[in-house]
């Protein structure tokens, strides 16, 4: 819409996974394969692919969390794994900085007011249906996203 062309942001997994490790950010589950790029705070209202709001995720993550808003928690985790660039000598620890601030404290309060200005739009459109929603600490969404990442297509899903 309104010319707009999703580009792949493929070519940043192996910087986000120096930083974040090989978990998805959503789940806290090991990712194995088809790994995603996504907007911690949704493209659609940004309309930006800054890599200060890019992190990794499984697909079902990424699916399941679509364009909703997340908890605060997730925005604390977003600004500790910024943190994490901004002590590294990586270039785009530049652009970080250009886009949220010279300090911590500036970082951390530009990020948050993003979050504020997408809840503005989003209203209490939250995933999972609550501010508190957490699938890290959801056991049987980590299961789920456990089964179904490491099972065979053919083979029949147990969540015991």
């Amino acid at each position: 819409e309104n010319g707009y062309v999703r580009k792949t942001l493929t070519q940043n997994i192996p910087f986000l996974q120096g930083y974040q490790g090989n978990v998805c950010f959503y789940c806290g589950e090991q990712l194995v394969t088809d790994i995603h790029v996504d907007h911690v705070l949704p493209r659609q209202v940004l309309n930006h692919d800054e890599v200060w709001n890019l992190v990794l995720s499984h697909s079902d993550c990424n699916s399941w969390k679509s364009d909703k808003l997340v908890g605060p928690h997730f925005i604390k985790k977003l600004i500790a794994r910024n943190e994490n660039i901004m002590g590294s000598n990586h270039p785009w620890k530049r652009k970080i900085e250009e886009q949220l601030g010279r300090s911590k404290l500036l970082r951390s309060n530009a990020l948050k007011l993003h979050y504020e200005q997408v809840k503005k739009v989003l209203g209490n459109d939250f995933w999972g249906g609550l501010p508190g929603y957490n699938p890290e600490t959801d056991r049987f969404y980590r299961r789920l996203v456990t089964v179904l990442n490491n099972n065979d297509a053919s083979a029949p899903i147990s969540l015991r």
